[in-house]
């Protein structure tokens, strides 16, 4: 393990845990300019989240799922909020994605790209100085399985369709 692990030699803990109080992570990322790690964490019963990962957070599951109560309200200590969560209506499994550094989407560098796999659902967001200052939705791709990134930051989505698509600026 890491010396640098926030729970060597902790005696309550497994040596090689980085983060925890995640559910159900589909896909890591690391931002290739920053080095944050980013993460689609996907929800149990009504919410999906993307989460920000920090070295020994905590992100609550069970406790909650995403930023609600999740088992009759408990409350937990030094719970890290996701950056976004998703109700069923918008998600039924988020797959996490980039933040995008590529050339040919020249107004989305520095966005975090990612999507659900049931509803075929893309969306960008900035997050800047611990806030969300722009979320949209991007075109949809059917059955989304995992995003991809090529040597020059382009983003690739790989589909349960057979095909695997690219952002392109239409």
């Amino acid at each position: 393990m890491p010396e640098d692990n926030p729970f060597v030699d902790d005696p309550d803990a497994r040596d090689e845990i980085w983060a925890y109080g995640l559910r159900n992570v589909w896909r890591f990322s690391f931002d290739r300019e920053t080095g944050e790690l980013w993460a689609g964490d996907v929800g149990q019963n009504k919410y999906e989240e993307i989460d920000l990962i920090e070295k020994g957070g905590n992100y609550g599951w069970r406790i909650r799922e995403g930023s609600h109560p999740y088992e009759h309200g408990r409350e937990g200590k030094n719970l890290i909020d996701p950056i976004v969560d998703h109700g069923r209506r918008d998600t039924w499994s988020i797959t996490g994605g980039y933040v995008y550094r590529g050339e040919a989407l020249p107004d989305m560098v520095g966005a975090y790209i990612y999507g659900d796999f049931g509803s075929g659902r893309i969306w960008h967001l900035r997050y800047v100085d611990g806030q969300v200052t722009e979320h949209e939705e991007m075109p949809r791709v059917p059955l989304i399985a995992s995003f991809g990134e090529d040597a020059a930051g382009e983003i690739y989505i790989t589909s349960f369709d057979g095909k695997i698509y690219k952002l392109i600026d239409e």
